[in-house]
């Protein structure tokens, strides 16, 4: 069993996270490592909370039980703990981290290539499309891990061809297979993104992958940074769970008013705390409303922080079945077609922020959504975008300037 994970951040050797004999687990800082902490829940003054290092590294693993322990059988860790299966796969995750069980230095990316064919690649989206738990594949050399329940993979992008990422190897992109039975996700995500955009948002480039007969999802990855070498530099991030010291499996229970308290501590000029808020309405306009805290994130700078570009935008009320109900409530509203001015001016009074600015960041964000409305969807089955116009109107109603 592993009890010693040594972490390597940006390329630089940070420090190692320790288990003891009872459990608990410490990171311990290298003297020369750089400014930049792994978590801001891990500060340099060593007064993290006594779980803080243990929910950290947790967050970077699926959340499913299921989906770990085919990580344990696939790569043959000693066990399903959070150790074991870092040790194995810890090599490319979420931000700038490298996680290894020992402290020699990864080589370098030319030595490391490892190249993913297409039908490889075709068969990954569809053992996903089958069962979405398992996330690696036996004969593959891939070594990776990411966090969520939606079933993912990673992927390099090197000089126009496809390779498998690992501790040399940065990932470039995300591929996430959609449910078989979300019939048009991966369409509705790619238009979600390209919409926030639009309207003035911070997101990544995505599309649909199509290869050898499959279709997925793809999204270039924001935590990464382009080399003169053609490869690329891990750049460090993490989501808000990480960052408050809270267990992944909680983030439905993450309220808004934390995480910008948390922010507005971190970035005293509120730009964070402003952009998550532009975020969140961004996501409430467009009905997603598997919003929750591991669905924001924010990168480490040794100058301080910024929130990441959105991500995971998806309009789940398109698909009836799933809760409907806001991941975050905001000023007590629990449904996106509920939100008036009134629940962002309570939100921004309980937050501390500038009342005037939430309530025109929001009308901005609104005005976007609720103006495109008509156009945003058409890659979608028609039917799909008609409801996909209606949904978006509806949600907007009561804030933007345009109605239904």
């Amino acid at each position: 069993m592993t009890d010693r994970l040594h972490a390597w951040l940006e390329g630089g050797y940070v420090g190692e996270f320790v288990e003891d004999a009872g459990g608990r687990v410490q990171l311990r800082y290298d003297d020369a490592a750089s400014d930049a902490p792994v978590s801001l829940s891990l500060p340099r003054d060593g007064s993290a909370s006594a779980r803080a290092a243990e929910r950290f590294l947790d967050n970077l693993l699926p959340d499913r039980r299921e989906a770990r322990d085919w990580m344990r059988r696939v790569t043959g860790a000693a066990s399903t703990r959070t150790f074991d299966l870092l040790a194995a796969m810890g090599g490319d995750v979420a931000g700038g981290l490298v996680l290894l069980p020992t402290s020699e230095r990864p080589k370098s990316p030319a030595e490391a290539l490892l190249f993913a064919e297409d039908d490889a690649i075709a068969y990954r989206i569809s053992s996903l499309h089958q069962d979405p738990d398992q996330w690696w594949e036996r004969s593959e050399p891939a070594r990776f891990s990411l966090a969520g329940s939606q079933p993912k993979f990673a992927l390099a992008s090197i000089d126009g061809s496809w390779f498998w990422s690992n501790e040399s190897v940065a990932s470039t992109h995300i591929v996430k297979p959609a449910h078989r039975e979300n019939r048009g996700a991966e369409a509705a995500e790619v238009a979600a993104e390209t919409l926030a955009r639009q309207v003035g948002l911070d997101a990544p480039a995505a599309s649909v992958l199509e290869v050898a007969g499959e279709r997925a999802y793809i999204v270039e990855r924001f935590d990464r940074a382009p080399r003169p070498n053609g490869f690329v530099a891990r750049l460090h991030m993490e989501d808000l769970a990480q960052a408050l010291g809270l267990e992944g499996k909680n983030k439905y229970s993450i309220g808004a008013k934390p995480i910008i308290t948390t922010l507005r501590q971190h970035d005293p000029s509120d730009g964070a705390a402003h952009d998550f808020v532009r975020q969140l309405a961004f996501n409430a306009a467009i009905g997603n409303a598997d919003a929750h805290a591991k669905n924001y994130s924010v990168l480490l700078r040794p100058t301080g922080i910024t929130l990441s570009p959105l991500y995971d935008a998806l309009p789940t009320r398109l698909w009836p079945q799933y809760d409907q109900q806001l991941a975050m409530r905001i000023g007590g509203a629990q449904y996106p077609q509920e939100l008036t001015h009134d629940h962002w001016s309570k939100l921004a009074r309980a937050s501390g922020l500038d009342e005037e600015r939430v309530r025109g960041d929001v009308q901005a964000v609104y005005d976007g959504v609720a103006e495109r409305a008509e156009t945003a969807w058409s890659a979608l089955d028609p039917d799909q975008a008609s409801r996909m116009r209606d949904l978006a109107l509806e949600q907007t109603a009561k804030i933007a300037r345009r109605s239904p």
